[in-house]
């Protein structure tokens, strides 16, 4: 769920402070992929060590006011973002293209989160930072990842979930033909 960085661009010089004052004071620690292939993606979330800006992925940033721990929110959020209760809400928000989504803005702000302030968001964090540096399995194996599992077991904690209940929303979607690739069963 880390992630270190593929490639570093600046501006063009005319663009200088477009980019200073515009873009960069967007820059968070966490992305969120706007664009999924089903069949390839491992994270729909990543922390970073540094904050960043990425494409296809988009910054995000809790609200200062209703949040007593910006960062280990995003750290549970990112570890609840790559669980199989959000990979559900991504599938349930695809459009057009199934197999290769595009998430606008809304639709990724409508994706839903743990409040901080309605839900101890402790198993989430303690989750991101035993498993924060662990491999995701791409999704048609993820009923196979061990990681992804113990994501969902802290999903199940923080929001009162039957765990049983989400191994089967696992193994459903690894075997979901725009996942798997496979004609249905």
């Amino acid at each position: 769920m880390r992630s270190f960085w593929d490639y570093v661009t600046s501006p063009k010089e005319s663009k200088d402070e477009y980019a200073t004052d515009v873009l960069w004071p967007k820059a968070s620690k966490m992305l969120v992929a706007s664009k999924i292939r089903g069949s390839k993606v491992r994270v729909t979330a990543i922390h970073l060590t540094k904050p960043a800006l990425g494409q296809p992925f988009i910054p995000v940033t809790p609200l200062a006011k209703k949040t007593r721990s910006p960062a280990k929110t995003l750290q549970a959020w990112c570890a609840y973002l790559n669980s199989t209760p959000a990979v559900v809400s991504f599938l349930n928000r695809r459009q057009k293209t199934l197999d290769y989504s595009s998430y606008s803005l809304d639709q990724l702000r409508s994706i839903p989160v743990p409040d901080p302030n309605k839900v101890d968001l402790r198993p989430l964090v303690e989750a991101f930072q035993r498993l924060g540096d662990s491999e995701l399995l791409p999704w048609p194996r993820m009923n196979e990842c061990a990681v992804r599992a113990e994501l969902d077991d802290a999903v199940a904690k923080v929001l009162d979930l039957d765990s049983a209940e989400i191994e089967d929303w696992r193994k459903r979607i690894a075997k979901e033909p725009t996942v798997s690739g496979k004609v249905a069963e």
